[in-house]
C-alpha cells in the first residue's frame, strides 16, 4: 500500500482485502458521534482518510487534533499491503475511524495520543496476523486552497480506476489542489492499457492515488500536482514504462511523453 513508496502487489491486496471482510464479519458495531459518507473507491484507505480528515475539520474547524495514521505491514513474516486510518479527538475522547469498520473509541488517555504505537496497537487488533510497520501520523501543518479546477466524475468510464480517481479528485479538491492525470501503460500481456490517477498534496507532500494500488507519497522537486514533468518518473515508479500523461481537469499543450513539460 501506502508505505515509504514500496510496490504493492496484487496478492497482498487480496490478503488485507480478505483479512479486512473477516474482520468486519466479527466487529461490535459502534454508535458513530457523526454521520460520514465513504467514497467506495478500490483501494482508497488512505484517500478515505483524508477525506475524513477534511470532513472532521468542516465540522469542528482546524483547531481540534486530527490525523491520518499509516502503517506498512507485515502477515506471518511476509510484507503485505500497509494501511491507513484517521484519528481524532472528540468531547475528551480519542477515537479512530477506519473506512473497513467505522469510528471506534480508544481506550488511550488523550495525554499519549502521540504516542503512535500505543494508539496503533487497538486498531491494529482488529487485523488479525498483522504487525503494523513503522506506523506514523501525517497531517497538513496549514490549510490549502480548494482546487479551482475540479474534475468531472466519470461515473460510467469502461475503466474503473477513471471512476475512482475522478470520485477522489472531486471530494478531496473541495480543500486542495488536485490533478486528476490520465495515462498509458503496457501489461505484462503486451498490450497497452489506459488508466488515471489523482495527484494531490497533503502533509507537504505530493501524493498520487493509483486506483488499482493505493496512494504514494513522493518527495518531489516542487510540491504542486502540475508538474507533469516531475511526475512521469514517479508514476513510472508504480507503472514501469507509463507515458502519455495528461491531465483531465486542466487544459494541457499536450501529453507527456518523455518531453519537458511543466
Amino acid at each position: 500500500m501506502e508505505n515509504a513508496m514500496n510496490r504493492i502487489s496484487r496478492i497482498s491486496l487480496v490478503v488485507l482485502f480478505a483479512l479486512s471482510v473477516q474482520g468486519r464479519a466479527s466487529a461490535a458495531r459502534v454508535k458513530p458521534p457523526f454521520a460520514h459518507e465513504t467514497l467506495g473507491v478500490g483501494n482508497g484507505c488512505f484517500v478515505e482518510s483524508v477525506c475524513f480528515y477534511d470532513h472532521y475539520q468542516e465540522i469542528f474547524g482546524a483547531d481540534p487534533w486530527v490525523r491520518v495514521l499509516q502503517w506498512g505491514a507485515k502477515e506471518n513474516e511476509e510484507t503485505v499491503a500497509g494501511h491507513a486510518v484517521a484519528v481524532f479527538e472528540l468531547r475528551g475522547q480519542l477515537w479512530s475511524w477506519d473506512v473497513n469498520f467505522g469510528f471506534l473509541p480508544l481506550e488511550v488517555p488523550l495525554d499519549f495520543r502521540g504516542d503512535v504505537a500505543r494508539v496503533a496497537a487497538p486498531i491494529v487488533a482488529r487485523y488479525p496476523g498483522i504487525v503494523p510497520q513503522y506506523p506514523l501520523y501525517r497531517y497538513d501543518s496549514a490549510p490549502q486552497q480548494p482546487e479551482a479546477h475540479l474534475p468531472e466524475v466519470l461515473v460510467t468510464h469502461e475503466v474503473t480506476a477513471f471512476r475512482d480517481a475522478t470520485l477522489a479528485g472531486a471530494r478531496l479538491g473541495a480543500h486542495r489542489p488536485v490533478n486528476v492525470v490520465q495515462f498509458s501503460y503496457v501489461d505484462g500481456t503486451g498490450t497497452t492499457q489506459q488508466s488515471a490517477a489523482t495527484v494531490f498534496i497533503f502533509n507537504g507532500k505530493v501524493c498520487v492515488y493509483f486506483p488499482e494500488y493505493g496512494t504514494y507519497p513522493f518527495i518531489l522537486l516542487h510540491v504542486t500536482v502540475l508538474n507533469l514533468r516531475q511526475l512521469q518518473p514517479a508514476f513510472r515508479r508504480v507503472y514501469p514504462g507509463a507515458f502519455d500523461l495528461k491531465s483531465l481537469n486542466y487544459p494541457e499543450p499536450a501529453p507527456v511523453n518523455g518531453a519537458a513539460q511543466n
